[in-house]
């Protein structure tokens, strides 16, 4: 399997990169929801898709929210919360006093919501950075185990640039992940635009 290896340089570039989007994107909730959201400096490494699966955790359920993207390079674009982790933010998102069931029947439309911002801010970031169009469908939303979401097969050698944030809202501190799944050659072009980026600072 082949490994992306992004340099020092590249890799602090793309930190930064969703560092912005990311600010963008906890401003954009927040405002939605009328309470202070932080999230944290995203902190970046590349998997297989089977490390990715083992990070987040298999033998636990996951909401997730996922947009496919295409532009300077194509990738999965993947928002993922542990389940009980989503329901905590749906519940502070629509009010603690709903009772259960209501905010089950909310939650897909509520977190589907929420990935869109997360994901359309950091995509945005990318976009207005690389001077480049990104075209983006519309967002999907599963709950289920990591390895079933991701779709891996025995012999998968697909990468993912995985991305963990906090997100803490003003009563709770949660983990959200955010991953791009992506093929060797998109890598490649990832590498290529970012290289291109430091030629021109």
């Amino acid at each position: 399997m082949k490994k992306a290896h992004l340099s020092e340089l590249e890799q602090d570039l793309l930190t930064e990169l969703f560092n912005v989007g990311v600010g963008n994107a906890a401003a954009s909730l927040s405002t939605m929801v009328k309470q202070e959201i932080e999230l944290s400096v995203p902190q970046i490494e590349f998997l297989s898709l089977l490390e990715l699966s083992r990070r987040i955790g298999d033998d636990r359920s996951v909401c997730s929210v996922s947009q496919e993207l295409s532009g300077p390079f194509t990738a999965q674009s993947m928002l993922l919360f542990p389940e009980k982790n989503s329901f905590e933010i749906v519940r502070q998102l629509l009010g603690t006093e709903l009772p259960e069931d209501s905010i089950l029947e909310l939650q897909k439309e509520a977190f589907s919501e929420i990935g869109n911002i997360v994901l359309n801010a950091c995509i945005g970031s990318l976009s207005n950075a690389m001077k480049q169009e990104f075209s983006v469908d519309l967002p999907i939303f599963e709950l289920g185990r990591p390895s079933d979401i991701l779709n891996i097969t025995q012999n998968d050698n697909n990468n993912a640039l995985f991305i963990r944030i906090e997100l803490t809202l003003s009563s709770s501190k949660i983990t959200g992940y955010m991953a791009f799944l992506m093929g060797t050659l998109s890598l490649e072009q990832l590498k290529s635009v970012l290289e291109k980026m430091i030629s021109n600072l």
